[in-house]
Protein backbone atom coordinates (compact mmCIF):
# COMPACT_ATOMS: atom_id res chain seq x y z
CA UNK A 1 0.00 0.00 0.00
CA UNK A 2 1.14 4.15 -0.18
CA UNK A 3 1.17 5.49 2.92
CA UNK A 4 0.85 9.65 3.05
CA UNK A 5 3.53 10.94 5.22
CA UNK A 6 3.76 14.18 6.64
CA UNK A 7 6.40 13.99 9.51
CA UNK A 8 7.30 15.73 12.74
CA UNK A 9 9.44 13.29 14.60
CA UNK A 10 11.42 14.82 17.86
CA UNK A 11 11.65 11.82 19.45
CA UNK A 12 11.04 8.42 18.33
CA UNK A 13 12.10 4.21 18.65
CA UNK A 14 13.66 3.46 15.65
CA UNK A 15 12.52 -0.46 16.95
CA UNK A 16 8.90 0.07 16.62
CA UNK A 17 7.51 1.34 12.93
CA UNK A 18 5.58 4.88 14.15
CA UNK A 19 2.95 7.10 12.23
CA UNK A 20 3.92 10.93 12.37
CA UNK A 21 2.12 13.76 12.41
CA UNK A 22 3.11 17.69 12.06
CA UNK A 23 2.24 21.02 12.22
CA UNK A 24 5.22 21.84 10.20
CA UNK A 25 6.75 24.56 12.56
CA UNK A 26 7.59 26.05 15.56
CA UNK A 27 4.37 28.52 15.94
CA UNK A 28 2.02 26.50 13.59
CA UNK A 29 3.41 27.73 10.30
CA UNK A 30 0.89 28.40 7.45
CA UNK A 31 2.96 26.44 4.72
CA UNK A 32 2.89 23.07 5.10
CA UNK A 33 5.56 20.59 4.38
CA UNK A 34 5.08 18.23 0.90
CA UNK A 35 3.15 15.46 1.70
CA UNK A 36 4.66 12.66 -0.53
CA UNK A 37 3.98 8.63 -1.23
CA UNK A 38 6.22 6.05 0.32
CA UNK A 39 5.94 2.42 -0.12
CA UNK A 40 5.14 0.47 2.91
CA UNK A 41 3.75 -2.62 3.61
CA UNK A 42 0.09 -3.45 5.51
CA UNK A 43 1.68 -4.95 8.19
CA UNK A 44 4.23 -1.97 8.91
CA UNK A 45 0.80 0.53 8.37
CA UNK A 46 -0.88 -1.39 11.03
CA UNK A 47 1.36 -1.52 13.89
CA UNK A 48 2.22 2.04 13.50
CA UNK A 49 2.18 4.07 16.82
CA UNK A 50 1.45 7.29 16.74
CA UNK A 51 4.39 9.98 17.57
CA UNK A 52 3.55 13.32 18.53
CA UNK A 53 6.48 15.98 18.73
CA UNK A 54 6.50 18.79 21.06
CA UNK A 55 6.47 22.08 19.83
CA UNK A 56 10.33 23.73 18.87
CA UNK A 57 10.08 27.14 20.56
CA UNK A 58 13.12 25.67 22.64
CA UNK A 59 15.30 28.87 21.86
CA UNK A 60 17.95 30.80 23.77
CA UNK A 61 18.86 33.94 22.79
CA UNK A 62 22.86 34.87 23.47
CA UNK A 63 24.25 38.10 21.99
CA UNK A 64 21.10 38.49 19.23
CA UNK A 65 21.70 34.81 17.95
CA UNK A 66 18.97 32.75 18.35
CA UNK A 67 20.09 28.79 19.58
CA UNK A 68 18.33 25.52 20.71
CA UNK A 69 18.39 25.02 24.14
CA UNK A 70 17.02 21.07 23.87
CA UNK A 71 18.36 18.08 26.23
CA UNK A 72 20.55 16.10 24.25
CA UNK A 73 20.91 18.25 21.16
CA UNK A 74 24.36 19.61 21.00
CA UNK A 75 24.56 21.78 17.65
CA UNK A 76 26.52 25.25 18.54
CA UNK A 77 25.52 27.11 15.84
CA UNK A 78 22.49 29.42 15.82
CA UNK A 79 19.61 28.29 14.33
CA UNK A 80 17.65 31.91 12.94
CA UNK A 81 17.50 34.15 9.22
CA UNK A 82 21.29 35.22 9.80
CA UNK A 83 22.37 31.73 9.54
CA UNK A 84 20.50 30.49 7.01
CA UNK A 85 21.73 33.35 4.98
CA UNK A 86 25.32 32.15 5.62
CA UNK A 87 24.19 28.63 5.10
CA UNK A 88 22.74 29.26 1.85
CA UNK A 89 26.08 30.91 0.69
CA UNK A 90 28.04 27.76 2.18
CA UNK A 91 25.97 25.14 -0.15
CA UNK A 92 26.75 27.62 -3.43
CA UNK A 93 30.44 27.95 -2.62
CA UNK A 94 30.51 24.31 -1.13
CA UNK A 95 28.58 23.32 -4.88
CA UNK A 96 31.52 25.26 -7.08
CA UNK A 97 34.51 23.80 -5.69
CA UNK A 98 32.76 20.36 -5.54
CA UNK A 99 31.70 20.84 -9.23
CA UNK A 100 28.65 18.52 -8.30
CA UNK A 101 25.99 17.94 -5.16
CA UNK A 102 27.64 14.58 -4.17
CA UNK A 103 31.15 12.34 -5.28
CA UNK A 104 29.38 8.57 -4.72
CA UNK A 105 28.64 6.24 -7.75
CA UNK A 106 24.54 6.94 -7.89
CA UNK A 107 24.45 9.24 -10.87
CA UNK A 108 22.90 6.30 -13.31
CA UNK A 109 20.42 5.02 -10.35
CA UNK A 110 19.20 8.18 -10.42
CA UNK A 111 18.86 8.76 -13.57
CA UNK A 112 16.80 5.48 -14.19
CA UNK A 113 14.08 6.74 -11.26
CA UNK A 114 12.98 5.45 -8.89
CA UNK A 115 15.35 5.92 -5.94
CA UNK A 116 14.69 7.01 -2.41
CA UNK A 117 17.17 9.47 -1.13
CA UNK A 118 17.39 11.16 2.35
CA UNK A 119 19.47 14.59 3.37
CA UNK A 120 20.00 14.52 7.17
CA UNK A 121 19.83 17.96 8.65
CA UNK A 122 18.91 19.57 5.64
CA UNK A 123 18.20 23.42 6.46
CA UNK A 124 16.56 25.16 3.85
CA UNK A 125 16.69 22.40 1.40
CA UNK A 126 18.72 24.03 -0.93
CA UNK A 127 20.68 20.74 -1.66
CA UNK A 128 17.58 18.82 -2.10
CA UNK A 129 15.43 21.44 -4.82
CA UNK A 130 19.40 21.14 -6.86
CA UNK A 131 18.76 17.44 -6.47
CA UNK A 132 15.28 17.28 -7.33
CA UNK A 133 15.13 19.92 -10.11
CA UNK A 134 18.25 17.45 -11.59
CA UNK A 135 16.48 13.79 -11.28
CA UNK A 136 13.07 14.73 -11.12
CA UNK A 137 12.32 10.57 -11.35
CA UNK A 138 13.45 10.14 -7.73
CA UNK A 139 12.28 10.88 -4.52
CA UNK A 140 14.01 13.29 -1.82
CA UNK A 141 13.18 13.66 1.86
CA UNK A 142 15.14 15.79 3.54
CA UNK A 143 15.09 16.24 7.92
CA UNK A 144 16.06 18.90 10.11
CA UNK A 145 15.28 19.30 13.97
CA UNK A 146 14.30 22.88 12.81
CA UNK A 147 11.20 23.61 10.12
CA UNK A 148 11.60 26.82 10.40
CA UNK A 149 13.28 27.84 7.19
CA UNK A 150 12.24 25.24 5.19
CA UNK A 151 10.59 26.22 1.33
CA UNK A 152 7.27 27.00 0.98
CA UNK A 153 5.08 23.84 -1.17
CA UNK A 154 4.97 26.14 -3.87
CA UNK A 155 8.99 26.66 -3.70
CA UNK A 156 9.11 22.58 -3.85
CA UNK A 157 9.66 20.23 -7.10
CA UNK A 158 6.65 17.67 -6.41
CA UNK A 159 8.93 14.96 -5.67
CA UNK A 160 10.26 16.84 -2.60
CA UNK A 161 9.30 16.33 1.01
CA UNK A 162 10.69 18.28 4.39
CA UNK A 163 10.44 16.60 7.62
CA UNK A 164 10.94 18.22 11.39
CA UNK A 165 12.96 15.32 13.22
CA UNK A 166 15.78 15.20 15.86
CA UNK A 167 17.81 12.10 14.30
CA UNK A 168 19.94 12.22 17.91
CA UNK A 169 16.54 9.51 18.88
CA UNK A 170 16.91 7.98 15.21
CA UNK A 171 15.93 7.99 12.32
CA UNK A 172 11.93 7.22 11.90
CA UNK A 173 11.90 5.02 8.90
CA UNK A 174 11.80 1.53 8.22
CA UNK A 175 14.79 -0.73 7.67
CA UNK A 176 16.41 -0.74 4.31
CA UNK A 177 13.87 2.16 3.20
CA UNK A 178 16.73 4.64 1.30
CA UNK A 179 19.10 4.05 -1.77
CA UNK A 180 21.22 7.15 -0.68
CA UNK A 181 21.68 8.60 2.53
CA UNK A 182 23.44 11.82 2.70
CA UNK A 183 25.38 14.80 5.22
CA UNK A 184 26.43 17.63 4.79
CA UNK A 185 28.24 20.26 7.16
CA UNK A 186 26.73 18.07 10.08
CA UNK A 187 29.87 18.94 12.15
CA UNK A 188 28.85 21.31 14.72
CA UNK A 189 25.47 19.03 15.61
CA UNK A 190 26.84 16.08 17.22
CA UNK A 191 28.99 15.11 20.04
CA UNK A 192 31.07 11.56 19.07
CA UNK A 193 28.72 8.73 20.80
CA UNK A 194 25.72 10.45 18.86
CA UNK A 195 27.78 10.31 15.44
CA UNK A 196 28.83 6.50 15.72
CA UNK A 197 24.81 5.98 16.16
CA UNK A 198 23.43 8.07 13.55
CA UNK A 199 25.94 6.03 11.23
CA UNK A 200 24.83 2.79 12.55
CA UNK A 201 21.44 3.91 12.57
CA UNK A 202 22.07 4.96 8.49
CA UNK A 203 23.03 1.57 7.82
CA UNK A 204 20.01 0.53 8.95
CA UNK A 205 17.57 2.73 6.98
CA UNK A 206 19.68 2.14 3.66
CA UNK A 207 18.73 -0.82 1.11
CA UNK A 208 21.13 -3.30 0.75
CA UNK A 209 23.12 -1.60 -2.53
CA UNK A 210 22.65 1.63 -1.58
CA UNK A 211 25.00 4.86 -0.43
CA UNK A 212 26.21 6.52 2.45
CA UNK A 213 28.14 9.70 2.07
CA UNK A 214 29.17 12.21 4.76
CA UNK A 215 30.32 15.85 3.45
CA UNK A 216 32.84 17.98 6.22
CA UNK A 217 35.13 20.52 6.34
CA UNK A 218 38.51 19.68 7.92
CA UNK A 219 38.35 22.97 9.95
CA UNK A 220 42.18 22.30 10.08
CA UNK A 221 43.17 25.81 8.94
CA UNK A 222 47.04 26.15 6.93
CA UNK A 223 48.89 29.72 6.72
CA UNK A 224 46.92 30.72 9.48
CA UNK A 225 48.20 33.88 11.13
CA UNK A 226 48.67 34.70 14.48
CA UNK A 227 45.23 35.72 15.32
CA UNK A 228 43.38 33.31 13.31
CA UNK A 229 44.95 30.92 15.44
CA UNK A 230 44.15 32.24 18.42
CA UNK A 231 40.26 32.16 17.25
CA UNK A 232 40.75 28.93 15.64
CA UNK A 233 42.39 26.90 18.38
CA UNK A 234 39.90 28.62 21.00
CA UNK A 235 36.81 27.79 19.02
CA UNK A 236 37.86 24.02 18.87
CA UNK A 237 38.60 23.56 22.40
CA UNK A 238 35.29 25.62 23.49
CA UNK A 239 33.01 23.44 21.22
CA UNK A 240 34.08 19.92 22.91
CA UNK A 241 34.06 22.13 26.33
CA UNK A 242 30.35 23.65 25.67
CA UNK A 243 28.84 20.72 23.72
CA UNK A 244 31.48 17.88 23.68
CA UNK A 245 31.39 18.83 19.71
CA UNK A 246 34.44 17.59 18.22
CA UNK A 247 34.40 20.04 15.14
CA UNK A 248 37.05 17.95 13.49
CA UNK A 249 35.05 14.87 12.94
CA UNK A 250 35.87 14.68 9.54
CA UNK A 251 39.32 12.69 10.51
CA UNK A 252 37.05 10.22 12.24
CA UNK A 253 34.65 10.14 9.59
CA UNK A 254 36.73 7.18 7.70
CA UNK A 255 37.17 4.80 11.04
CA UNK A 256 33.15 5.00 11.46
CA UNK A 257 32.68 3.47 8.12
CA UNK A 258 35.45 0.72 8.62
CA UNK A 259 33.73 -0.29 11.94
CA UNK A 260 30.51 -1.07 10.00
CA UNK A 261 31.07 -4.10 8.60
CA UNK A 262 28.07 -3.83 6.15
CA UNK A 263 29.94 -0.97 4.41
CA UNK A 264 32.22 -1.30 1.59
CA UNK A 265 33.41 0.27 -1.32
CA UNK A 266 34.83 3.52 1.42
CA UNK A 267 36.21 5.77 -0.27
CA UNK A 268 37.52 9.58 1.20
CA UNK A 269 38.12 12.65 -1.24
CA UNK A 270 39.84 15.74 -0.04
CA UNK A 271 39.63 19.32 -1.59
CA UNK A 272 41.01 22.10 -1.12
CA UNK A 273 39.15 25.51 0.69
CA UNK A 274 41.12 28.91 0.09
CA UNK A 275 39.87 31.50 2.45
CA UNK A 276 40.54 35.48 0.81
CA UNK A 277 40.89 37.54 -1.48
CA UNK A 278 44.01 35.85 -3.09
CA UNK A 279 41.86 33.45 -4.62
CA UNK A 280 39.77 35.87 -6.07
CA UNK A 281 35.78 35.71 -6.16
CA UNK A 282 35.64 32.99 -4.59
CA UNK A 283 37.82 33.79 -1.29
CA UNK A 284 36.05 37.13 -1.37
CA UNK A 285 32.94 34.72 -0.19
CA UNK A 286 34.27 32.23 1.40
CA UNK A 287 36.36 34.38 4.15
CA UNK A 288 32.99 35.95 4.67
CA UNK A 289 31.28 32.75 5.46
CA UNK A 290 34.14 31.51 7.20
CA UNK A 291 34.22 34.44 9.51
CA UNK A 292 30.40 34.36 10.13
CA UNK A 293 30.80 30.94 11.38
CA UNK A 294 33.84 31.99 14.19
CA UNK A 295 30.88 35.08 15.01
CA UNK A 296 28.05 32.54 15.10
CA UNK A 297 30.36 30.82 17.79
CA UNK A 298 29.22 33.35 20.76
CA UNK A 299 30.73 30.70 23.14
CA UNK A 300 33.99 31.73 22.20
CA UNK A 301 34.73 34.91 23.54
CA UNK A 302 34.44 33.97 26.80
CA UNK A 303 37.53 31.80 26.45
CA UNK A 304 39.40 34.11 25.07
CA UNK A 305 38.91 36.36 28.29
CA UNK A 306 37.40 39.31 25.75
CA UNK A 307 33.76 40.69 25.51
CA UNK A 308 31.57 39.88 22.19
CA UNK A 309 32.35 43.36 20.99
CA UNK A 310 35.97 42.69 20.96
CA UNK A 311 35.28 39.09 19.28
CA UNK A 312 33.99 40.56 16.97
CA UNK A 313 36.51 43.49 16.04
CA UNK A 314 39.27 40.56 16.62
CA UNK A 315 37.58 38.72 13.24
CA UNK A 316 38.34 41.64 11.24
CA UNK A 317 41.94 40.48 11.81
CA UNK A 318 41.24 37.15 10.52
CA UNK A 319 40.08 38.06 7.44
CA UNK A 320 43.37 40.22 6.80
CA UNK A 321 45.34 37.74 7.59
CA UNK A 322 43.72 34.94 5.51
CA UNK A 323 44.21 37.40 2.27
CA UNK A 324 47.42 38.12 3.42
CA UNK A 325 48.82 34.75 4.30
CA UNK A 326 47.02 32.32 1.39
CA UNK A 327 44.64 30.57 4.30
CA UNK A 328 43.06 27.96 3.45
CA UNK A 329 41.77 24.80 4.83
CA UNK A 330 40.05 21.25 3.25
CA UNK A 331 36.86 19.82 2.51
CA UNK A 332 35.85 15.99 3.02
CA UNK A 333 33.60 13.76 1.21
CA UNK A 334 33.28 10.02 2.39
CA UNK A 335 31.20 7.58 0.83
CA UNK A 336 30.45 3.73 1.22
CA UNK A 337 28.34 1.12 -0.56
CA UNK A 338 26.02 -1.08 1.77
CA UNK A 339 26.85 -5.01 0.97
CA UNK A 340 24.86 -7.82 1.79
CA UNK A 341 27.48 -10.60 3.38
CA UNK A 342 26.88 -14.34 3.24
CA UNK A 343 28.88 -16.74 5.60
CA UNK A 344 30.03 -20.12 4.49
Amino acid sequence: MNLLIVIDVMKSDNTKDPSFTSDNSKENRTTPSTPINIDVTDNTAENMNQVISPILDKFKTINGRDFFDIEDLNYILPSDKLEAERANLSHILRKHLWRGNFRAPIAEMLEKGGAKILDIGCGQGRWIIDMAIEYPSSTFIGIDVDSSFFPPIDKCPPNVCFLTCNVTYGIPFPKETFDFVYMDMMFTAFNEPQWSNLIKDIVRVLKFDGWIESSEPTFRFQNMGKTTKWIHDTAVKASMKERGVNVHISTMMPKFFESNDELTNIQCVKIEYPIGDWYGYFGKYSVNNVRRVFHSMVFVPQYMGITYDEYTELLKDFVKESNENKTYTHLQRCFAKKTLFTSF
